[in-house]
């Protein structure tokens, strides 16, 4: 069965000693316990055990993350567990009667068992909820939580903003898959347990077969043994390994031995199947962009919209309209840390700050010219060879980076109202420019000039 069950219980080295760690802490009241491991290697299978030993003298609720969302829930299963009401009651209530309860418990010199399994799926203010129920305020401590959850778990704990769950934490025990020699054992308590024996359903090197395919996770060893014996059906002949590889391919959806021998790479369908088993005889080759195949994913064609997301295909079929049939997501905000906060000791300082006070402070800066000055130049040279009623040529000579020559009747008097900024004077051999230090408050005061227009006061470019 996909549900564990205690009395199948085998007592591996590791599982074994994750679950006497556990119980000592929680009658020992040192902390939270933790349990980490990958899936299928018996989380859930040592909470029940744990449970059921632990059960004689506290309180134990056995809880499942991916079915709580809210604290309003988080209540009602711990309540529904020890066999409180928790129907119809607000969130506010709910607390209070769990509180009551676990004084009532620390007065008898009992205490509440929380073993919370998928704990990674918990919302983490449902893990600090969980934190704050371990102050309520008893002679000894009441409350023992236990959290069993996959690696991810062990990172969420890691977050700053648990740093006061992280530091209640008194035993931390991990999971692995079975080694050979454990595989070898459990395969033959499981048969046991059973009623039955080992060496009589299956034929020598099974044992072998099964530690190959499944790498001795619990959970496949469990499924495949099973599934050999299915396909073995009614017969009295012994489970042999060539059986046990076509019940792993069965259960992974393998093609059968030789089935690849002729794939090519133009051969490949639309959908691709990885698998935990080398295929012989299938040689590399390569591909290249443009010969690389679509992938098909929950049945979408190859048609993109124009906002990048794939269309369905015509024949595709409906989908399902629920909303919340699409992953979880959970938003976290804190903005209690800053991002830039940190200090870049071995970086070099990027901005210099200069004071310029005259035309001196700019003798040992090496000239920058820009393609935007240049093209600027080649405009107003451009202007200067076009006559127009109001330029004169000397002011298209000013525009084009010349020095103006000056007339014995002085400066023409069409150009006292035009001001010429000249680019790149170190591209024009011809040009002297006067270097002077500009005040702001000699801008102020030529712009206000032009705003009056006086000819008579218009300033000399």
């Amino acid at each position: 069965m996909a549900a564990p069950r205690t009395q199948f219980y085998h007592p591996a080295k590791g599982i074994e000693a994750a679950a006497g760690g556990t119980e000592r802490a929680i009658r020992r009241a040192e902390g939270v316990s933790l349990v980490v491991g990958p899936p299928g290697t018996g989380k859930s299978l040592l909470l029940a055990v744990v449970a059921e030993r632990v059960r004689d003298d506290f309180d134990v609720a056995l809880l499942s993350g991916a079915r709580i969302c809210t604290r309003r829930a988080l209540w009602q299963a711990i309540l529904a567990e020890i066999g409180e009401p928790y129907r119809g009651i607000d969130e506010a209530e709910l607390r209070i009667a769990l509180v009551e309860r676990i004084r009532g418990l620390a007065a008898t010199g009992s205490g509440l068992v929380v073993l919370v399994d998928e704990a990674q799926t918990l919302p983490l203010r449902l893990v600090e909820e969980l934190r704050l129920l371990t102050n309520v305020p008893t002679p000894l401590p009441a409350v023992h939580i236990v959290l069993a959850g996959s690696t991810k778990l062990e990172e969420l704990l890691g977050l700053p903003r648990m740093e006061s769950l992280a530091q209640r934490i008194a035993v931390r025990n991990y999971l692995e898959p079975l080694d050979h020699a454990e595989t070898t054992a459990y395969v033959r308590t499981q048969t046991k347990v059973a009623g039955l024996d080992w060496d009589s359903l299956f034929s020598p090197g099974c044992d072998d077969a099964v530690f190959t395919a499944t790498d001795g996770v619990p959970r496949l060893v469990n499924q495949l043994c099973d599934h050999a014996l299915v396909l073995r059906g009614e017969t009295t002949r012994s489970v042999t390994p060539a059986d046990v590889a076509t019940a792993w391919r069965d259960i992974q959806r393998l093609p059968a031995p030789g089935a690849a021998d002729h794939v090519t790479a133009g051969q490949i369908g639309a959908t691709i199947e990885f698998a935990g088993e080398d295929v012989a005889g299938v040689e590399p080759f390569d591909v290249e962009p443009g010969d690389m195949p679509m992938l098909e994913f929950g049945g979408l064609d190859d048609a993109v919209a124009e906002d990048g997301i794939p269309e369905p295909a015509d024949d595709a079929a409906p989908r399902s309209s629920d909303p919340w049939s699409g992953p979880e997501v959970e938003l976290v905000f804190d903005g209690s840390e800053d991002p830039f906060g940190e200090y870049f000791e071995q970086e070099r300082a990027a901005v210099e700050r200069f004071l310029m006070r005259g035309p001196d402070d700019f003798s040992g800066c090496p000239p920058v010219l820009s393609r935007e000055g240049e093209s600027l130049s080649r405009q107003l040279a451009a202007c200067a060879r076009i006559e127009l009623p109001s330029i004169t040529p000397a002011a298209a000579d000013r525009q084009a980076g010349h020095a103006p020559e000056e007339s014995a009747a002085g400066p023409d008097p069409d150009d006292s109202d035009m001001v010429v900024i000249e680019e790149d004077l170190d591209d024009l051999p011809s040009a002297r420019p006067e270097v002077v230090a500009v005040r702001p408050g000699d801008y102020r005061s030529l712009f206000a000039r032009l705003r009056r227009g006086d000819p008579a006061r218009q300033p000399q470019a």
